[in-house]
């Protein structure tokens, strides 16, 4: 996913204009669970960064994470609070910041307006992820192009907490899917012509169960189930 690197290259220059514990490697800060680090601000160009998702989310509150953060896709779709000098602002989980030591977010334009002043590029933060945040709507799926009953990529959407498995129904039996690193899940053989019956896990260890999801590629499906 093409990225915006001017605002990035700039904030470099200035990270010496940042207090002591900013500009160093970052860490827990003294407020219990928080992480302290640093941020700087890009917009995405196409689509939904690294983690495919369709379109930005509501607001353009996202971020890309550092690649250990990232963890190959382990956190798309969760979310995070982030403070810097000015505020408070949540932001989905959307992208990698391949450029980006741990520590280090990428937030979209929008949210670093919230937390800090956009003309100075860079500012010291804390941040934590949420447990359980309020979505808003419901699951929604996406079956990438290409796929077929002999190879299937599947997309959720919507869930809230990161995801620890996915799985879908065939033939009776429940077979789990492995995740590529931009965020879909894969059934290499393929699982025939559906619908089928998904099942998604969170890292909170809620589960739920959506019926006929169509082999249907390119469509975002949009279903009436919440994971929590």
């Amino acid at each position: 996913m093409r990225r915006s690197l001017s605002v990035f290259a700039a904030a470099l220059a200035v990270t010496s204009l940042l207090p002591a514990h900013a500009s160093a490697r970052s860490g827990r800060s003294e407020e219990t669970g928080a992480i302290r680090g640093r941020a700087t601000f890009y917009e995405l160009k196409s689509g939904g960064g690294n983690c495919s998702y369709p379109s930005p989310p509501t607001g353009n509150l996202y971020v890309a994470l550092s690649p250990g953060e990232y963890a190959a896709a382990a956190a798309c779709g969760g979310y995070i609070d982030v403070t810097g000098p000015n505020g408070s602002v949540r932001v989905k989980v959307v992208d990698q910041c391949k450029e980006c030591p741990k520590g280090h977010l990428d937030l979209s334009r929008a949210a670093f307006a919230r937390v800090a002043d956009p003309g100075k590029g860079m500012a010291g933060v804390t941040y934590r992820p949420v447990r359980n945040p309020r979505v808003g709507r419901p699951l929604s799926f996406r079956v990438k192009e290409g796929s077929s009953q002999w190879w299937l990529a599947l997309l959720a959407d919507d869930h809230g907490n990161p995801l620890t498995s996915v799985e879908v129904k065939a033939g009776g039996a429940w077979r789990k899917l492995a995740r590529a690193d931009y965020n879909y899940w894969i059934a290499e053989s393929g699982m025939g012509r559906g619908p089928f019956a998904v099942r998604i896990t969170d890292t909170r260890g809620h589960r739920v169960t959506v019926k006929r999801v169509r082999l249907a590629p390119a469509v975002v499906q949009r279903t009436t189930t919440k994971l929590y």
